[in-house]
């Protein structure tokens, strides 16, 4: 009889832990990393990183869905850290997310959209994505630490959202994207009131499917002035994989503007091996002055 109890118990907690929809996924890559900073000496070093995602969601007898995010990373940069959460509810139209989350601007504008390559960014942050298009003002989200404490209300309004963020600090954004066809608008404005920001901006991006390729233009405003950004970005299928690049200008760092600006360029590939892993490479650049930077990454990248 205890056993039949017994059974009945654990049978019970595995019903209770599937309906409470708790999930965790994970992804990990090694490769290799040079960069070259100027007139410095190349440095080359081994590069690795796992990432642990925990997700948890939830609907209440009324149909308010709810949820939060929670992740565990460590790399050969930093001993292993838990990130600040976020936690969400949502009633299908309105969904409210406070937290380490980005803001309205990195959640809706468009600003991503060349996520191939293996991505390490070494000691040279600006040469670790083409998303760095601006050197965002924005609030972003930490995958390795605290991150800000934002409040963001997203609204689905058909082939439209829009979002606005800000609180505890943080700047104010506001921002919103729409389809027409097989292209993608979107447009986002920073205030950059917050503490350690610099003016802010509004950043305008139009992204469209041309059959198998997608190809897309990022442009910056600053509030400073005379310190735009721009850059015209892709990516195009080859064989088991991807190629991506990025080519533009960047006007400011942080929001502070820079004498001259800044020429960034990239190209790299991505191969996928089956069963969840890819082969990847990439080669970034940044220039100003007759003074240019560059980095060259190699590894694979795990999914789990």
């Amino acid at each position: 009889m205890k056993k039949v109890l017994l059974a009945t118990s654990a049978l019970s907690l595995l019903a209770g832990a599937a309906a409470a929809d708790v999930s965790v996924s994970g992804s990990a890559r090694m490769g290799v990393v040079s960069t070259k900073l100027g007139a410095a000496a190349r440095v080359t070093a081994t590069s690795y990183r796992m990432r642990l995602n925990f997700s948890g969601s939830g609907e209440t007898d009324g149909g308010i869905s709810f949820g939060a995010f929670l992740r565990a990373q460590a790399n050969n940069a930093a001993a292993g850290t838990l990130n600040g959460a976020n936690v969400w509810v949502s009633n299908g139209t309105a969904t409210l997310t406070v937290g380490n989350t980005s803001g309205a601007v990195g959640n809706t504008a468009g600003i991503y959209g060349c996520g191939s390559g293996y991505g390490a960014g070494g000691p040279f942050p600006l040469l670790h994505a083409c998303s760095d298009v601006a050197a965002w003002t924005h609030v972003s989200y930490s995958s390795g630490g605290a991150g800000a404490n934002v409040v963001r209300l997203d609204f689905a309004l058909g082939s439209a959202n829009v979002s606005i963020s800000g609180g505890n600090g943080n700047d104010a954004e506001y921002a919103a994207n729409f389809s027409l066809g097989n292209i993608k608008i979107g447009i986002g404005h920073d205030t950059g009131t917050g503490a350690g920001f610099a003016g802010g901006g509004t950043t305008f991006t139009v992204a469209s499917d041309l059959g198998s390729a997608n190809v897309g233009l990022v442009y910056h405003t600053n509030a400073a002035g005379g310190a735009n950004s721009w850059m015209l970005r892709g990516t195009y299928p080859m064989g088991s994989g991807n190629i991506g690049f990025y080519y533009g200008s960047l006007g400011s760092i942080f929001g502070v503007p820079v004498a001259g600006g800044f020429t960034q360029y990239g190209v790299d590939y991505d191969h996928s091996l089956g069963g969840g892993a890819t082969a990847s490479i990439a080669y970034r650049a940044l220039s100003a002055g007759g003074v240019s930077s560059s980095q060259v990454s190699a590894g694979i990248k795990l999914k789990f």
